[in-house]
C-alpha cells in the first residue's frame, strides 16, 4: 500500500521540511485574516468540501464501500461515531466533524485509510496508482505527496 499526504498546502512553499506561508490552519480561524486575504467561511467550506470529495472519490475509485471509524474521541456531544461506515452522506458528515476539530478518528478498511492531523493534513494510503490518487488530488485543487501517515503504527 502507498501512503500519501494531501493537503492544500503547495509544497513548493516548504523550506526544510517547514511550510513558509502563512496560511489557515482550521475551522476556528474562520474571520481571520492571513496575508491580505480573509478567510470567510463560504471559503473554509470550498477547501472542506474539496477534501471530502477527494475522499469519496478515492474510496469510489478504489471500490472501498465500508470503513471502520477505530480509536474515535469525540468532542462535541452532538457528534455519534459509529464503529463502521458506508454510507456516503454520513461520510461526508463524518469527515466535516473531523475537520472541524469536532472528533478525531481513523477511517481504515481492506488496502486503504484515511487520517486526519493537525493543521488540516489528510493522509490517505491506498493500493491505487500513484497517478490515480495525483490525479484526483489536483482534480479538487489539492496537492499530494507520497508521504507516510504519522498515525500508523508499524506492527513490526
Amino acid at each position: 500500500m502507498f501512503e500519501y499526504r494531501i493537503t492544500k498546502y503547495n509544497p513548493a512553499n516548504r523550506i526544510d521540511g517547514r511550510y513558509a506561508v502563512d496560511e489557515w490552519t482550521s475551522f476556528s480561524d474562520v474571520g481571520k485574516s492571513f496575508g491580505k486575504t480573509e478567510l470567510t467561511y463560504a471559503k473554509y467550506l470550498d477547501t472542506e468540501n474539496a477534501y471530502i470529495d477527494c475522499c469519496i472519490d478515492l474510496l469510489s475509485k478504489a471500490q472501498i464501500l465500508s470503513l471502520s471509524v477505530e480509536q474515535a474521541e469525540c468532542y462535541s456531544k452532538d457528534i455519534y461515531l459509529p464503529s463502521t461506515v458506508s454510507d456516503v452522506a454520513e461520510m461526508r458528515k463524518l469527515i466535516s466533524a473531523c475537520l472541524r476539530e469536532q472528533c478525531w478518528f481513523k477511517l481504515t478498511g481492506k488496502n486503504f485509510f484515511i487520517h486526519f492531523g493537525y493543521d488540516y493534513y489528510m493522509y490517505i494510503g491506498s493500493v491505487l496508482p500513484t497517478v490515480v490518487v495525483e490525479k484526483t488530488a489536483t482534480k479538487y485543487g489539492l496537492f499530494c505527496e507520497q508521504y507516510p501517515s504519522p498515525h500508523n503504527i508499524s506492527e513490526e
